[in-house]
C-alpha cells in the first residue's frame, strides 16, 4: 500500500497516510479535526546499477561523440570545364 500526502484545510499541516489505491473516504486531521485534502507529489525513483543504460552500452572508447566512428563519404566528382 502506498503513502499519500494530505494537507489539512484548517491548520495547514501536511500528513502522510498509508492506505489502498481504491480507498476513497473523507479524512479528517486527528489533531484539529480539519478536512484533509489529497496532495500530488513527485514519485520516488531509485536508479540502480553502474550508471545510465547509455553508458553501460558503450564499448570501451573514450570518445565523447555519440556518432559512430567512420570515415566521411567522398564528395562526388564533377568534370565541368
Amino acid at each position: 500500500m502506498p503513502f499519500y500526502d494530505y494537507l489539512c484545510a484548517k491548520c495547514g499541516a501536511t500528513v502522510e497516510v498509508l492506505h489502498g489505491i481504491d480507498e476513497q473516504q473523507a479524512r479528517t486531521h486527528e489533531e484539529c479535526g480539519g478536512t484533509l485534502e489529497r496532495q500530488f507529489s513527485a514519485a520516488s525513483v531509485h536508479f540502480k546499477g553502474s550508471g545510465w543504460a547509455k553508458l553501460d552500452r558503450r564499448s570501451g572508447g573514450s570518445g565523447s561523440s555519440d556518432a559512430p566512428a567512420s570515415a566521411p563519404a567522398p564528395a562526388p566528382k564533377s568534370d565541368a570545364k
